[in-house]
């Protein structure tokens, strides 16, 4: 099995990096923990070319994206061998990893090649599909059954962030990615506004199938003693973040873009 040298975090499913909330908050964690938020072939195949996936994607802004500097991103590319190894990977995969798919539609798909793409780069692969897609457990079992690698490979979203954030510290991240930056010109964030602001947050996240870390999420809140504090902390990192400085010029060229086309 090849591996690619360099530490990497996990690689992500393209659901969770098309979805704004989830995409943000795992690109801060991973910016939060000194690495860049790895885009995995199928996963880049799907966001930058969304009509031969027939995904809802703005291919646009992520083509733009990488071409930027400094990009909160890492591109992983495969040699042969290593697509070799992927392709060896997928003929081990069996129907109850994938219940919707038969046998011989496992290679054409997306899902099954993130995966296969994320062992052979020597990292896990969180998902936000629910087990009638993805049956985590099997694909974990054969992994390490017939592969020999170790178990526990693909998470949920919602395990990973619990296992990396068992205290309070993801209720101040995941506020980050909503806050306004603690700039001068941004303006107040009054603990009003931010309750709003967190229950569309909530929701979201809920709509996104990440909804245990949504539920976690709403409980830190409620027991939070210093609302102000932990909003002028999020604040700060939002300023701060590179990641999330991306996501809000995304964001403004996707408003721009959009005022054009209605004009």
């Amino acid at each position: 099995m090849s591996v690619i040298d360099e530490a990497l975090g996990p690689g992500f499913d393209t659901v969770t990096l098309t979805r704004p909330t989830p995409r943000k908050l795992v690109c801060l964690w991973m910016e939060q923990a000194g690495l860049r938020t790895v885009l995995l072939p199928t996963v880049w195949e799907q966001l930058a070319h969304p009509r031969r996936n027939k995904i809802g994607v703005n291919a646009a802004s992520w083509q733009r994206m990488r071409t930027q500097r400094n990009a909160p991103f890492r591109w992983l590319e495969l040699d042969d061998a290593q697509q070799e190894a992927v392709d060896d990977v997928l003929r081990h995969f069996t129907e109850p990893c994938f219940p919707r798919l038969a046998a011989d539609q496992m290679p054409d798909d997306a899902d099954a090649n993130i995966i296969a793409e994320a062992l052979i780069a020597g990292t896990d692969v969180l998902v936000t599909q629910d087990i009638n897609s993805i049956n985590h457990d099997e694909i974990n079992f054969v992994i390490e059954q017939r592969l020999g690698a170790n178990s526990g490979f693909v998470l949920t979203l919602d395990r990973a962030l619990a296992r990396a954030f068992p205290g309070g510290e993801l209720l101040m991240l995941a506020l980050a990615t909503i806050a306004p930056p603690a700039a001068p010109a941004s303006g107040e964030w009054a603990v009003e506004d931010a309750h709003q602001d967190f229950a569309n947050l909530l929701r979201a996240l809920a709509g996104a199938n990440v909804r245990e870390t949504a539920q976690r999420l709403d409980v830190r809140w409620s027991q939070c003693g210093d609302l102000e504090r932990l909003l002028a902390a999020a604040r700060t990192v939002a300023e701060n973040s590179r990641a999330l400085r991306f996501e809000r010029m995304r964001a403004r060229v996707a408003a721009r873009r959009s005022a054009k086309r209605a004009s």
